[in-house]
């Protein structure tokens, strides 16, 4: 039998991830089952419990890819030269999660089962580390080129700007007539005051 590439791997294994995101976004997280995913994959059981063991390890590993494209986007953004401004590197973020999850109500339910799950939780703590460090190293870039703001603000700003992305998520999946760019464009307004 001929052995399987890890690029050949790490495809199925998006694969399955993205049927599953799929699953969880139509009927909810908890009223998905493994089942369902095999289903929607097209794959057999077997496929799926040789990649994911469950289903939570299968939202774990899911959500962390989907949320790494994000991070390589602003991971990226501070290398750019010029470097781009705050209201840009979050519009950057909640553009690249919108190519991945399409979804947001999908990150809500995620979001909602956190308190109650401690893998979920320990996942939320991990991803939320990661981005509040990726924006404190932005941050700490962009006050130092900016008069008068002291780059030692970047850590406790990096959780308002996280903030501010969790705020478009949420209101995104909650409200039929929520002005995306209004919102980007206020987000911009109130950077540009505090540069």
């Amino acid at each position: 039998m001929p052995k399987v590439s890890e690029e050949h791997r790490q495809a199925r294994r998006r694969e399955i991830a993205q049927a599953a995101l799929r699953c969880f976004a139509r009927s909810g997280f908890q009223q998905t089952s493994m089942a369902d995913i095999i289903a929607e994959s097209g794959l057999s059981a077997g496929a799926i419990y040789g990649h994911y063991k469950s289903k939570e390890e299968l939202v774990e590993l899911a959500v962390t890819n989907v949320l790494d494209s994000g991070f390589v986007e602003v991971a990226e953004a501070r290398d750019r030269d010029p470097l781009p401004a705050p209201g840009e590197v979050v519009r950057l973020l909640v553009r690249a999660l919108e190519r991945q999850i399409g979804d947001f109500g999908l990150l809500l339910q995620i979001w909602g089962q956190v308190p109650i799950n401690p893998r979920l939780a320990a996942l939320a703590d991990r991803v939320g580390g990661r981005i509040r460090h990726l924006f404190t190293d932005y941050l700490t870039h962009w006050y130092a080129g900016q008069p008068g703001v002291a780059a030692s603000q970047a850590a406790e700003d990096a959780n308002f700007y996280i903030g501010i992305v969790q705020g478009y998520v949420t209101q995104t999946a909650l409200f039929d007539d929520f002005d995306q760019e209004a919102y980007l464009a206020a987000v911009d307004r109130v950077a540009a005051r505090r540069a």
